[in-house]
């Protein structure tokens, strides 16, 4: 069997801002850094052979936390990286609601009808980061694998394993800082085993 841990990029300084970014200025917060670090203790007794992350400086800093107790690296995987953005990057939700409304409201409302000016579509992101993946998946078959992407990679891959229309993807459950996501891999069939996890965020309030 192959588990997967997907990982949702920890909380960078303009994620509170509600902004689109891009892969420049994408640094994890201070809160974002406890939270990877949260994660890391709690997949301490876990077996995981292998990092991977997308090339951005936030996920790529949230993988290496994870990977420091397991005493492994981390591989940039291109394919892994944030949805493309194209003009959008930069700017915040409000800015748009005051300079493209309609628009903003097709990716609020019909996300998987919505393209990105410049940018991608979701199926894109999902079909990258799927086939990324899959790529990954064959080269480690029966091993631990953490991945580690962003939020609307992380939405679109969990669709795709849940066999969930791209229609449904505001609807699945938040990708927040550091949420995990559980998938095993046996016979060639996906078994989805959790969605969105923040356990790890409330194990700080017991300790």
């Amino acid at each position: 069997m192959t588990r997967l841990y997907l990982v949702s990029c920890a909380q960078t300084t303009l994620d509170k801002e509600r902004v689109f970014q891009g892969s420049s200025n994408h640094r994890l917060s201070r809160e974002g850094i406890k939270h990877a670090r949260l994660l890391n203790r709690h997949l301490k007794d876990e077996r995981i052979d292998s990092f991977y992350s997308s090339p951005w400086e936030g996920a790529v800093h949230t993988a290496s936390i994870l990977a420091a107790r397991h005493r492994r690296g981390v591989i940039r995987t291109r394919d892994l990286q944030e949805m493309g953005y194209g003009k959008w990057t930069g700017k915040t939700v409000e800015e748009l609601t005051e300079s493209e409304p309609e628009t903003l409201i097709t990716w609020q409302f019909q996300p998987h009808k919505h393209r990105m000016p410049g940018g991608e579509t979701v199926g894109e992101v999902q079909e990258r980061v799927v086939r990324a993946l899959e790529r990954i998946l064959s080269v480690e078959k029966g091993n631990g694998v953490c991945v580690v992407t962003h939020a609307i990679p992380a939405k679109a891959v969990v669709c795709h394993f849940m066999n969930d229309d791209l229609s449904l993807i505001w609807l699945s459950p938040r990708q927040e800082s550091t949420s995990l996501n559980i998938i095993d891999f046996e016979d060639d069939e996906a078994h989805v085993i959790e969605v969105g996890s923040l356990e790890h965020l409330s194990e700080k309030a017991a300790t």
